[in-house]
């Protein structure tokens, strides 16, 4: 029969205090490198599994994070959401927490969401993509559970948040193409219930006036996070908005059905039309044309959103602050 292998069983194997095994597994206390790897040689050869169960009992956690993202739809499409996840995902790892993944199924009329009157014990949580009125932050307030912003949520909220300077890189962007001659530049922005919408609307607006340029409020239009719902919106900008030259898209994804309406118009790009987008994913390298994007730095976004919270859930953060990624335009041949 095979003996039950215990945190003392590896403590005498490594040679060491039992309490020294915590540490070291736990990442709580820096314990020498030395002392660290016979701890966890010990570990392997002995197969300890440590108890989850007694670990959360007697820390009174559950070492368990609440991620709450977007709805599924966007998910399947948002090379830019699996970049923020792997940066999650890294720090989470090496500070000994999981992951469970609530994705957005609150219902657009009623302003009901079914899961969150299931959700499982957590000991903070990760908020992306926060509406104006966010139904999860009010949530989690309610239960006072520690939580981190990804996105910059309303003025009136005072909480810890992450977030790419938005404003800032749609501003370079738009200046970037009237300084290429650019007069008319159509901005496919996303949902107005969302914050980060705003903020690309405010550096649209702001290159325009510091140009001493005029535009049109018809020229930024909102459409949903998908590509088949961005190639349909932009087929009826074309027809409408016939002289526009650059299109700037909120996303990677979008600027993908923006290139196909313009191929199936004839409209070519970049001598006829430069498209800009935004995510620097996957998406843009291996598109052809490349897409020029501005890299909003998700996966830095994501681990320093996870850094933060486990901070503030352990308590060495406590006055609510930000970070601000700074952004950066990759010109690649859309212009």
């Amino acid at each position: 029969m095979k003996y039950k292998v215990t945190i003392e069983t590896v403590a005498q194997k490594a040679g060491v205090s039992t309490a020294t095994v915590s540490y070291a597994l736990s990442g709580k206390k820096k314990i020498s490198k030395e002392v660290t790897e016979r701890i966890l040689k010990a570990v392997e050869e002995l197969d300890y599994r440590p108890n989850i169960t007694a670990r959360n009992l007697a820390s009174n956690k559950t070492w368990t994070i609440g991620l709450y993202a977007s709805p599924t739809q966007n998910i399947r499409e948002d090379y830019f959401f699996n970049n923020i996840l792997a940066g999650i995902l890294d720090v989470l790892h090496i500070r000994k927490y999981q992951v469970h993944l609530y994705a957005d199924y609150l219902h657009e009329k009623t302003k009901d969401h079914p899961d969150l009157n299931l959700t499982q014990p957590i000991d903070g949580a990760l908020i992306m993509n926060p509406r104006i009125n966010d139904a999860y932050i009010d949530h989690i307030k309610k239960r006072n559970i520690p939580f981190v912003v990804i996105g910059t949520p309303n003025e009136s909220e005072n909480c810890f948040y992450v977030d790419a300077d938005i404003a800032a890189g749609y501003y370079a962007v738009v200046q970037y193409l009237l300084k290429k001659g650019h007069k008319k530049i159509i901005l496919l922005n996303g949902s107005p219930e969302y914050t980060q919408s705003e903020k690309r609307k405010t550096g649209y607006t702001m290159a325009y006036h510091d140009y001493g340029l005029e535009f049109s409020n018809d020229w930024i239009i909102n459409v949903p996070m998908l590509e088949e719902e961005g190639y349909h919106v932009f087929m009826q900008t074309i027809k409408k908005n016939p002289d526009f030259t650059a299109v700037v898209t909120f996303n990677d994804t979008i600027a993908v059905g923006v290139l196909r309406a313009l191929k199936e118009n004839n409209l070519q790009v970049p001598s006829r039309v430069a498209v800009v987008s935004a995510g620097n994913t996957m998406i843009t390298r291996i598109h052809s044309p490349a897409i020029t994007s501005l890299d909003m730095g998700a996966y830095e976004i994501g681990s320093k959103a996870a850094e933060l919270l486990v901070d503030v859930i352990e308590k060495k953060r406590i006055q609510p602050s930000h970070e601000i990624i700074q952004t950066r335009l990759v010109e690649r041949e859309s212009t």
